[in-house]
């Protein structure tokens, strides 16, 4: 089978967090061109980077660029490796509709992340906080380690499961734990797994540091940038203009795979403007 921009066979290797959306811009990539076919790897960001870089495919979704050290390995073997931002996502704090939690602050999610935390509900009670990452190695632990403890070991009262659906399902059913997981598992308001938990969790406002305003992750908070822990999402290729990884890549940039991204409740990377005509008078 020819390869070209809307034919052929085309590897995706791709972050966890972004599993709905990346099935979804599949399926309707595959439905616009039917002599494309788009086998889909569910990685962490790590892994999908070295599948890159291993030539195991030819494109990558995952929720940050390239870090220095990574573009320096790719240049070394001449490769020209083109990242797209196509939305923003976050990561998400979730807990259970009876923990007596509402909001943390940059600073209490630092002191949640390295010791162990206690909350005050509204009767001065103490609560003992626990810590539950979506997967072991996931880019939202990777980025939490990376990127805001600068390499400090987490609190011995973090802990870890084996999917993001098993961390959102032991919040459902149990309180005093606080999960974190990228917001886009349960960004669109009509997938069966926000449905099924709209009256078991809830989400954690949180605020910057050094501030008291407090935020959710949501389409407006990223578009502001007023949410703490918002990440780009990117389609990284390496090959030709001519081939299936660049047309993959320039749907879910253009404007069929963004309205994708926006109905399922991210924010995407480009926005169609709308003309409006205002007429005046008779």
């Amino acid at each position: 089978m020819d390869n070209s921009p809307t034919s052929g066979k085309l590897k995706v290797y791709y972050d966890e967090g972004l599993d709905l959306h990346v099935k979804n811009q599949v399926y309707t990539f595959e439905a616009h061109y039917t002599n494309a076919h788009l086998e889909r790897f569910c990685r962490n960001d790590a892994h999908a980077v070295e599948a890159l870089y291993n030539d195991s495919c030819e494109a990558i979704v995952i929720s940050r660029d390239l870090n220095a050290k990574e573009k320096q390995a790719f240049a070394s073997k001449h490769y020209t490796v083109t990242p797209t931002a196509v939305a923003k996502s976050g990561v998400a704090l979730i807990t259970n509709i009876n923990t007596p939690l509402a909001k943390l602050s940059f600073e209490q999610i630092m002191d949640l992340l390295t010791k162990p935390f206690v909350c005050m509900d509204s009767l001065s009670n103490q609560t003992k906080i626990n810590v539950l990452f979506d997967k072991n190695n996931s880019s939202v632990m990777h980025y939490l380690r990376d990127s805001l403890l600068k390499g400090k070991a987490f609190s011995e009262n973090c802990s870890v499961l084996n999917s993001t659906t098993e961390s959102i399902n032991y919040v459902a059913k149990n309180k005093n734990t606080v999960a974190f997981i990228d917001f886009a598992w349960l960004s669109d308001v009509d997938d069966s797994i926000t449905k099924a938990n709209t009256d078991k969790i809830k989400f954690i406002a949180i605020s910057k540091q050094n501030s008291t305003d407090f935020e959710y992750p949501s389409q407006s908070s990223f578009k502001l940038n007023t949410y703490p822990f918002t990440r780009t999402v990117y389609v990284i290729k390496k090959t030709g203009e001519f081939s299936l990884a660049k047309g993959f890549e320039s749907f879910v940039a253009g404007p069929k795979g963004q309205t994708v991204f926006l109905k399922q409740g991210l924010l995407p990377a480009t926005q169609q403007e709308r003309a409006i005509q205002v007429k005046t008078g008779l």
